[in-house]
């Protein structure tokens, strides 16, 4: 048996990607009788003990992701070194690009493995080219004092003793930005709970229980409204498939930091679209499995990405999937088989790969089939943990 423990600002039921992650592999973990507990900034007012093999530290913190970690380093650091001397740890497993380096103290636990599931400098890349407008607060700090945030990342990296990269786009980044040895890294894939994410038997049934129109094509998109995600390519595509199809309608399931969605309403509004589009806000995590099968199709425009969950929970439903050949997704998508890669910022491509699928339902659900079938067989939590034990042996070895 191993101990872990994670170190996440964020975690579920109100998280991104890397709350997923520590939550979903902490619990596979679990299962094959090793100790995980985690730290997080998810804001409650006192710690849960679930058994003697799973504890979760809660620390509160900002909204903001960026100030947020730093703010959770520091008082992660304080919370690590109280409980060195009555808390065995084998693994510290941290997860970049949320966790600088002084959040774990030098001598805790016996050694230190990070998960990358994006790189600052491959984020600031990304949105690079969009008005300055259109970036919130989080991401203008970012860009603004990336030098700073490449720093501790990178000290961080050089303190693992194991690097787990969830794409090998994440291994090529971190050997390409930074001082890595590359003997130290591992490429594992995210992976996802193909018991909880699964195609829909009454697809009608599961729009009505949302709420939506059964007449309606519902084209979903997941993810926070970030300047990266592409969202205002994707609203353009919308213009372009509602001429065809009047009851195509585009439902938007994600939040941001401040006035994101006013923006995106407004852009809507000014191509005449915004009576094609829900913008859901947060959607409960519990309830995000209905959301997929309620779907007919999903659309993912993102500039920049290692290895989305949001795909991968859409591929496990069956969805057929148009999506941007950007990062890792490549490497879960055989462009044409078990779904489409365009280009970013291409809003014409999207349309008419979503138009295709649209005129062609037959195919549309052969891909999905497919989409579902290669994650049963390389994508599975079940599956993706035992790789993760293995680089834990390898750590403590």
């Amino acid at each position: 048996m191993v101990n872990v423990c994670f170190l996440s600002p964020e975690y579920l039921p109100l998280s991104g990607g890397t709350g997923a992650y520590v939550y979903y592999l902490s619990n596979e973990l679990m299962k094959l009788g090793n100790s995980a507990s985690i730290l997080t900034g998810y804001n409650e007012s006192r710690d849960v003990k679930i058994s003697d093999q799973h504890q979760i530290f809660f620390i509160k913190s900002l909204k903001a992701p960026v100030v947020k970690s730093f703010l959770f380093a520091a008082a992660a650091s304080r919370k690590l070194n109280s409980l060195r001397d009555t808390f065995p740890v084998d693994i510290t497993h941290v997860n970049l690009p949320l966790i600088p380096s002084f959040a774990v103290p030098r001598g805790f636990g016996k050694t230190l493995v990070t998960t990358v599931h994006s790189t600052w400098k491959g984020e600031a890349e990304a949105i690079k080219g969009e008005p300055y407008s259109r970036l919130n607060s989080n991401e203008q700090f970012m860009v603004s004092f990336n030098w700073l945030l490449r720093f501790f990342e990178e000290r961080m990296l050089e303190r693992s003793n194991r690097i787990i990269a969830v794409s090998d786009f994440t291994r090529r980044e971190l050997l390409q930005y930074y001082k890595v040895k590359e003997s130290k890294i591992r490429v594992i894939h995210n992976g996802v709970d193909v018991d909880k994410f699964k195609p829909a038997y009454d697809k009608v049934k599961a729009k009505e229980e949302l709420g939506f129109n059964p007449e309606d094509k519902a084209i979903l998109s997941v993810g926070r409204l970030y300047a990266r995600k592409g969202l205002f390519t994707l609203i353009e595509s919308m213009a372009l498939v509602t001429r065809k199809f009047k009851n195509a309608k585009f439902i938007i399931a994600g939040k941001g930091l401040s006035n994101e969605m006013k923006k995106l309403v407004s852009y809507a509004a000014k191509l005449g679209v915004e009576d094609s589009i829900v913008f859901t806000g947060y959607f409960p995590d519990k309830k995000l499995p209905r959301l997929y099968q309620a779907a007919d199709i999903f659309a993912f425009s993102t500039f920049y990405e290692n290895l989305p969950f949001a795909v991968l929970e859409a591929l496990s439903t069956g969805l057929p999937v148009v999506t941007t050949n950007v990062g890792g997704i490549p490497e879960m998508i055989d462009s044409g088989k078990n779904g489409f890669l365009v280009e970013p910022a291409n809003s014409r491509e999207l349309a008419d790969r979503i138009l295709f699928y649209l005129e062609h339902p037959a195919e549309a659900s052969e891909m999905g089939l497919c989409a579902r079938e290669n994650i049963e067989k390389h994508f599975d939590w079940r599956l993706i943990v035992k790789k993760v034990v293995k680089v834990y042996d390898e750590a403590l070895s």
